[in-house]
């Protein structure tokens, strides 16, 4: 099998929200997920797996309902947020199926959705990860990220915040 990354269609959402709602705990609910997809998506990516490197790449060149054929086992969910009046990239969410970590997937979706914020020209990108998620936050600082700051009682459960931010 092949994973493949490439821009989210319109026929994906609904898979993106169930990876979404497996595997980030978050007050999110769906309507507020294909809104945040139906405002950005040119800066949401999937991690779609085929049966081989052809397959994936007429994927690729298909359009509509062919991209959402095959098995989405990831995402990243970008968007932009605003500070101190300049717009920058925003993390919303990335999520893997458990099946699927640790090969590279994450940190291929990273570099997709970092290179749609350069060619927007933002210089920073920014997301929040819980501090009991260690897993994350070593990826996102193996990708340049560094911690900024810290929102208290950020989660729906009241865990608190790490805001990471990189510089591009």
């Amino acid at each position: 099998m092949t994973v493949f990354i490439r821009p989210a269609r319109d026929a994906d959402l609904p898979q993106i929200i169930c990876v979404w709602q497996r595997n980030i705990r978050t007050a999110n609910t769906a309507e507020d997920i294909a809104e945040l997809f139906s405002q950005f998506k040119k800066f949401f990516f999937v991690a779609s797996l085929h049966a081989s490197t052809q397959e994936a790449e007429r994927a690729e060149k298909a359009e509509g309902a062919a991209g959402g054929k095959a098995e989405i086992v990831g995402f990243v969910a970008g968007s932009v947020k605003e500070d101190c009046g300049e717009p920058q990239g925003h993390i919303s969410g990335i999520a893997v199926e458990p099946a699927f970590r640790r090969r590279g997937i994450a940190t291929a979706l990273l570099k997709r959705c970092e290179e749609a914020f350069r060619r927007e020209g933002f210089k920073r990108i920014s997301l929040e990860v819980r501090p009991s998620n260690s897993a994350a936050r070593s990826l996102y600082e193996k990708f340049g990220f560094k911690p900024a700051f810290v929102v208290r009682r950020y989660y729906a459960d009241g865990e608190d915040a790490l805001v990471y931010e990189k510089h591009i």
